[in-house]
């Protein structure tokens, strides 16, 4: 079993210090990083940089800081797939358009077939004070239901098992790891796991399954960055270390589980 250790964690910080997330990428160069295993397992981080909506108002979504560290430390130690957005995106977000022939959904697609990927898992940082999640709730599972008659794009047998790791609080504050469902459930067209919901595992009749995990800061920011967009706002930040841990471990050992899974 994989186990995380302060030195992973060190890791975690250089990678993610690697994120440009006010930088685009140098010319002709994609701003996402693609790291490719045999894995049935791909982890996307559509939000790790600054990415353009390119709508009539001109939004952008800011970072989701230490999502794409998270990613690629997770990829190097589960040996599974990885897909990052790593520098700033001017021209899409990828977890918002609906175009499935941007480069970063093209993409993951070819990872999907190319692999045989059974699951996607797609990280992303919910706020300190989000207005959509509950009150004490600091991690969000979506799974594309709005309503219960809706299919859930992962087994709900799966995503008890990483309810249940995370639940495993025993040297960490268990206050800061309340778990939810479908308060951001990715159920939009744009989205990553809608994206993936839709491919069928290669050679088979059966669907990718697919889950978008919302993280508050408390369970990944480890050292914020002064690069960062809320640095300039709300200054430093850095999570307890027992709770970074045990977000990566519980990610670690979900990620296991599900390579083991027919």
């Amino acid at each position: 079993m994989i186990t995380i250790t302060p030195e992973n964690i060190n890791r975690l910080i250089a990678l993610e210090s690697e994120v440009n997330y006010d930088k685009p990428p140098l010319a002709d160069a994609e701003p996402f990083k693609v790291i490719e295993s045999e894995a049935p397992v791909i982890i996307s981080a559509p939000h790790g940089a600054r990415t353009f909506r390119n709508c009539n108002d001109q939004v952008w979504h800011e970072e989701d800081e230490y999502t794409a560290g998270m990613a690629l430390l997770l990829g190097e130690l589960c040996d599974v797939s990885v897909l990052a957005t790593t520098c700033q995106n001017n021209d899409y977000d990828p977890n918002y358009t609906t175009d499935i022939n941007v480069p970063y959904k093209r993409t993951l697609g070819d990872m999907i077939q190319r692999h045989h990927v059974r699951f996607v898992l797609d990280l992303h940082g919910a706020a300190l004070y989000s207005p959509t999640l509950d009150t004490k709730q600091t991690i969000d599972f979506g799974l594309r239901q709005i309503g219960i008659q809706k299919t859930p794009s992962m087994k709900i047998s799966h995503v008890k098992k990483l309810e249940s790791l995370l639940a495993d609080t025993a040297n960490c504050d268990p206050s800061c790891f309340v778990v939810g469902r479908n308060k951001f459930p990715g159920a939009g067209t744009g989205t990553i796991i809608s994206f993936s919901s839709n491919q069928r595992v290669f050679g088979s009749k059966k669907k990718v399954q697919a889950i978008q995990i919302e993280m508050k800061p408390q369970v990944r920011i480890a050292n914020r960055f002064p690069t960062a967009t809320l640095y300039k706002s709300c200054g430093a930040y850095q999570a307890k270390y027992e709770n970074i841990s045990h977000m990566a471990q519980s990610l670690a050992q979900f990620l296991e589980y599900l390579k083991s899974q027919e």
